[in-house]
This record gives structure tokens, sequence and C-alpha cells, in this order.
């Protein structure tokens, strides 16, 4: 599969998301709209060299989006604040291949996730949204009675479009 660049209309947009970052990737969690009118919550847009160094593999073709599919890209809806993320990056796996937090919410109310190494798109209880996430405990929480990551789709580039 031929990685596509990022066209100059695509990396303006994309300059409007402030990147999590975990080693020499960074993650843009992302809104995509496709081609076909699509609306996809939860997409990681990523250079493709800085995604191979972290990861070493390609995603699985269901869980790729092409960028050249790609018409418009916003901050999505269910990422984690940048802060925050970066925060649980910074902290590490909390067991081989996998992350378990916890969210603390400004009402007071706290949530346990359990994720793989992406860590940004996250569930959120009944009434309450990213925006009321205030901290996150890494590595705190049960790994018994969790609820799991928000499921997410990649969408990688090679360069920029000429």
């Amino acid at each position: 599969m031929e990685i596509k660049p990022i066209s100059r209309a695509q990396q303006q947009q994309l300059a409007d998301i402030t990147p999590s970052k975990d080693s020499v990737l960074k993650y843009y969690p992302c809104q995509v709209e496709l081609k076909d009118g699509t609306v996809l919550d939860n997409v990681y847009i990523a250079d493709y060299d800085s995604y191979i160094s972290s990861y070493s593999v390609l995603p699985g073709d269901d869980q790729l989006i092409l960028i050249e599919d790609v018409i418009v890209i916003h901050d999505s809806p269910n990422r984690l604040p940048a802060k925050l993320a970066n925060k649980l990056y910074n902290a590490g796996e909390s067991g081989m291949g996998y992350c378990v937090f916890r969210l603390l919410y400004d009402t007071g109310d706290t949530l346990d996730v359990l994720t793989g190494n992406a860590v940004d798109f996250v569930p959120s209880p009944e009434d309450l949204s990213v925006n009321h996430i205030v901290d996150v405990l890494p590595h705190e929480g049960s790994r018994q009675d969790y609820t799991e990551g928000l499921s997410y789709s990649w969408c990688l580039y090679k360069g920029v479009e000429k």
C-alpha cells in the first residue's frame, strides 16, 4: 500500500489541532470527514515514518484511512486534552501493551479506563464529556472493572504534497 503525502490544505487544518506526543510519535486525535460524506470521530493522523518508528508495522486495512480520502479535519470530540494524554504517555505502559488509568471529572466522578498504547480517545459517563475531565491518574484504576478506550482508526501520510 502506498502512503501518500498530506495536502497543504490538510496540513493547515491539522495545524489547528494540538497533538499529544509519545517519544517520537505525534498523535493528532481527529474527527475527519471523508470524500463519501462519512464522518469519523476517532482517527489518529500521524506521520508515517514516526508511526513506523513507534509501532514497526502498518495498521490493518480495516483500521487505516487513506489521507487522500480525507476532505475535512477537526479536533476529535472524544479526545483527552493533550496535556492529560501527555501525562499518560510520559508515565508509560501499565503492563505489556496496555495502559490503565483513572479519569477525574470536575463533578467528582471517576472512570477507570483500559487502553492499548494509544490513550487519547476516551469514553465518558452519561451527561459528561471530555471537557469535564480535570486530571488523569496513570496506572491507577481497576484491572477487572474498567471501561475500554474507544476504538479508532489511523490515517498516515508521508511528507507534504508539492
